[in-house]
């Protein structure tokens, strides 16, 4: 089993994508192990042709399980294994040029935030603590989400979460620390994504296609550029 990096999509041996949840192929390999002695003992009773599609069926559902890849679910576009909620977790560290109340300040200002997290289209802020964002992912689909800030330690740290019926909930945390060497400032992101499940999780999870490590890395690089030349670099210039 493959795990791509950054993302929750998963294939099995073969390259396909899993598309069975775990309660669903643990049944599929019971029953078709069930079905396949079934089938045996109907060919040792002379029964050749109920037999035989007895155990043609059971070895197909044990592989559809053991894989937990289903050919008629690729076709229907059904996906059960996302029902299984795993968040997507992603943390970088970037060392910025600043000092820990520069950078701070920075980002407490949540409107900024789009000037440096391209899939970010804007952050609107309603109150001293709550925000709305709205988020761009692969083919233009678009997410939003009410957002609360639970801890606000000016300097070293903020603290967030998605709040009321969130397209994708999330949360995260950033901290700044002194970096060794009197070098500015350490960055550290942590950020936590859940799809919901269902048709909802569908389209979630084609944002998420676009939300990963490697993007976030390249996030905060836009900011380290912002805060220590003033120069916003484009998007082409950090995809190279």
């Amino acid at each position: 089993m493959v795990t791509r990096y950054g993302s929750s999509f998963e294939e099995d041996s073969k390259g396909r994508q899993i598309n069975v949840g775990s309660k669903e192929r643990k049944a599929s390999m019971i029953g078709g192990a069930a079905l396949a002695i079934t089938g045996v003992k109907k060919l040792t009773q002379g029964n050749i042709l109920s037999g035989l599609l007895m155990l043609a069926s059971g070895g197909m559902f044990y592989n559809r399980g053991k894989s937990g890849h289903c050919n008629m679910y690729q076709k229907m576009g059904v996906n059960t294994a996302r029902d299984v909620q795993t968040p997507i977790r992603l943390e970088k560290v970037v060392t910025i040029n600043r000092t820990p109340q520069q950078v701070y300040d920075f980002w407490r200002d949540l409107e900024n935030l789009p000037k440096f997290m391209n899939h970010l289209e804007s952050v609107q802020v309603r109150g001293p603590v709550i925000s709305h964002w709205k988020a761009v992912g692969a083919g233009g689909l678009s997410v939003e989400w009410d957002a609360e800030i639970v801890q606000d330690i000016p300097g070293q740290k903020i603290s967030w979460q998605s709040i009321g019926e969130a397209d994708v909930a999330n949360e995260g945390t950033v901290r700044f620390e002194e970096a060794p060497g009197n070098r500015g400032t350490e960055v550290h992101v942590l950020i936590s994504y859940t799809p919901p499940g269902g048709a909802v999780g569908k389209a979630a999870a084609r944002f998420l296609q676009t939300v990963n490590a490697v993007q976030l890395e390249q996030d905060l690089k836009r900011l380290k550029q912002i805060l220590e030349t003033g120069v916003t670099a484009t998007a082409e210039s950090w995809a190279m």
